[in-house]
C-alpha cells in the first residue's frame, strides 16, 4: 500500500504568507525569502520510494521444536534486491502473539543500498503448542519520508515453533533398573527369596512344606518366599489455579511446566516397562469426558496400552490448555511445620489441623515423620478395609483435605508416587505426610518459578525452599528442577528413585 504523507504543510503555509506579505508591502526581502520553505515544499512532493523497492526476507528458528520454557534464537534477514538504494526500510517480524520476545528486538530500521542486508536476532520464549509466524511487515520511506509503501512479505525459511511433542527418547539409559516392573514387599508368598516360617496349614502346597524339619522334629511348618507384587506409579499433576504464574511475561505458568514434566516422566516410565497411573489436579472435569470418576478426579489406568496412550495425551493436552491460562500470584503461605517447635495450629494446603501438646514440628514423633499428624487414621497402605479409618467415620472438611483423601483412596496398595508441582503452597506438604504415614513413596518433580531478583519472587523462593526442606524431612525424594536447565535434567535425577529396586 502506498502513501503519501503531507509533512511539508507548514511549509506550504509558511511560503504563502511570506509571497503574500512582500506582495502587499512589495518587500523583495519577504518574497526571497519565501523560497525557503517552498523549497521543502517541492523537496517532499517530489521525494518517491524508487520503483517497487523489491527485497527479500529469510528467517530461520533455532531449535525448531524446543522444550517449553527454553529460549528459542530467530534471525531475520532483510537484503535490498533492488538497484536502487532504499533510504529508509522498517520491518517487523510477525511474532506469534503469544510467544514473549525476552531479549533483542523484532524489529529494525535502516537504509539499504542495492544487495545489501541487514540482520536482526531475538529470542523468544516456547510454550507449549505450535505457534505460526506471519510475514514481516515491511515500510519503505523515501527520503524525505513523505513517500511510503507498506506491505507484508513473505519470509523463506522457517516459519513455525513447535512445541507440542516429548522431544526426544526418555533418559533411561543411565538409570538403574533391577527389577523392572515388580517391587519387592516385606509379606510372605509366593516367590523366590526365603522370607519366614509359619505354622503348617491345612491346603498348604505340598511343595512349601519344610520336610527337613519334619524330619527331625516331626512338626509340619511352611516355608514362605518374599512376595513380589507389580509396581506401580501414579503421577499426579498440580494445575491447581494458584500454580498458574509466571517467572516473568511471557514464560510459561508454573502448572504448564508441571505437565510438561509429567508428561515426560510418563513417556519415561512407560518406555521403561513400568505400569503407570496418571490424574491431576485443577482441570475442568467437564473437558474431560470418560476419564472423571464419580470422585472427580480424572484418572488414567495402565489397563488397555493402546487407548491409555491417547487417553494420557488428551488428559496432557487439556492440562496445558488451563495451566496457561494466568491468574493472580498466589499468597505466600509458608510452611509453618518448618518454623515451629511447640503446639498450635499448623496449615497445610490451606486447611488448619490442630497439632497435639508437645509435638514438635522438626522431630519426628509420635505423630509420624516431622511432626506430621496422620488425618487418616486407620488407613491401609494397601487400600484394604479398615478397622476404624477415615473411611468408616464422618470427616469434616475442617480436618482433611478432600483432595488428599481422594487420592489415598485411590492408590493402589503397591503404588509409588510422582508429583510434579512448583511447590508455591503447602498442599504438596500435607500430601507427602499423609503419603509418608501410609507408606507410600513419593518423588516430588518441582520446577522453580519464583526464580527472579524481585523482592516478591525472593520471599516466595525462601516458602518454596522451605517445603522442600519439609518433604526432604519426611523422607520424600525431591528434584529442583531450575527452568534453564533441560527438563531431562530432572527426569534423569527422579528415575533412579522410580526404576531402581526399592
Amino acid at each position: 500500500m502506498r502513501r503519501h504523507v503531507k509533512r511539508w504543510s507548514v511549509g506550504l503555509i509558511a511560503t504563502l504568507a511570506l509571497l503574500g506579505t512582500g506582495l502587499l508591502y512589495a518587500d523583495p526581502v519577504l518574497l526571497a525569502a519565501a523560497l525557503i520553505p517552498l523549497t521543502y515544499v517541492l523537496y517532499g512532493t517530489l521525494s518517491r520510494v524508487p520503483g517497487e523497492a523489491e527485497l527479500s526476507i529469510s528467517r530461520s528458528i533455532d531449535p525448531g521444536t524446543p522444550e517449553p520454557g527454553e529460549g528459542v534464537t530467530v534471525t531475520l534477514t532483510v537484503r535490498n534486491k533492488d538497484e536502487q538504494v532504499l533510504p529508509d526500510v522498517r520491518v517487523i517480524d510477525g511474532v506469534p502473539e503469544e510467544l514473549a520476545v525476552t531479549s533483542g528486538s523484532a524489529r529494525t530500521g535502516t537504509p539499504l543500498s542495492p544487495d545489501e542486508h541487514e540482520q536482526i536476532t531475538y529470542t523468544v520464549v516456547a510454550k507449549r503448542g505450535e505457534f505460526s509466524f506471519e510475514a514481516p511487515a515491511v515500510r519503505v520511506r523515501s527520503l524525505a519520508g513523505s513517500d511510503r509503501v507498506t506491505r507484508s512479505v513473505p519470509a523463506e525459511g522457517d516459519t513455525v515453533v513447535s512445541c507440542t511433542n516429548v522431544r526426544g527418547e526418555a533418559p533411561i539409559q543411565h538409570s538403574t533398573i533391577n527389577r523392572q516392573g515388580s517391587l519387592s514387599v516385606d509379606s510372605g508368598g509366593p516367590g523366590q527369596e526365603f522370607f519366614a516360617t509359619r505354622q503348617y496349614k491345612r491346603g498348604d502346597p505340598v511343595n512349601r512344606i519344610d520336610w527337613h524339619h519334619v524330619a527331625k522334629t516331626g512338626e509340619f511348618i511352611t516355608v514362605q518366599y518374599r512376595r513380589e507384587q507389580s509396581a506401580r506409579t501414579v503421577l499426579v499433576v498440580d494445575a491447581r489455579p494458584l500454580n498458574r504464574v509466571t517467572a516473568a511475561p511471557g514464560y510459561p505458568t508454573g502448572a504448564q511446566l508441571s505437565a510438561y514434566a509429567g508428561e515426560r516422566l510418563f513417556e519415561a516410565l512407560s518406555g521403561a516397562g513400568v505400569q503407570t497411573s496418571v490424574t491431576a489436579l485443577g482441570v475442568d472435569p467437564g473437558d474431560l469426558d470418560g476419564l472423571v470418576g464419580p470422585d472427580g478426579l480424572p484418572w488414567i489406568d495402565p489397563q488397555g496400552e493402546a487407548g491409555r496412550r491417547g487417553r494420557a495425551a488428551f488428559l496432557f493436552h487439556r492440562l496445558q490448555t488451563e495451566a496457561s491460562r494466568e491468574v493472580s500470584p498466589p499468597s505466600l503461605e509458608f510452611p509453618a511445620s518448618v518454623f515451629a517447635d511447640g503446639a498450635g495450629d499448623w496449615t497445610g494446603g490451606g486447611i488448619s489441623h490442630k497439632r497435639p501438646p508437645g509435638a514438635a514440628g522438626s522431630a519426628v514423633g509420635a505423630q509420624g515423620p516431622g511432626g506430621y499428624t496422620d488425618p487418616y487414621p486407620g488407613a491401609r497402605a494397601d487400600g484394604g478395609p479398615t478397622g476404624g479409618g477415615w473411611g468408616r467415620r464422618p470427616i469434616g472438611d475442617g480436618e482433611v483435605d478432600k483432595r488428599i483423601r481422594r487420592l489415598l483412596s485411590r492408590l493402589p496398595g503397591s503404588a509409588q508416587v510422582v508429583l510434579c508441582s512448583p511447590l508455591l503452597d503447602n498442599w504438596p506438604v500435607s500430601l507427602g505426610g499423609a503419603l509418608s504415614m501410609h507408606e507410600y513413596p513419593l518423588v516430588v518433580v518441582s520446577p522453580d518459578v519464583v526464580n527472579a531478583a524481585s523482592p516478591g519472587q525472593r520471599l516466595a523462593a525462601v516458602a518454596r525452599r522451605s517445603r522442600l526442606r519439609a518433604l526432604d524431612r519426611t523422607g520424600v525424594d525431591t528434584v529442583d528442577w531450575r527452568t534453564d536447565s533441560p527438563i531431562d535434567d530432572a527426569v534423569r535425577l527422579s528415575l533412579p528413585h522410580l526404576l531402581s529396586d526399592q
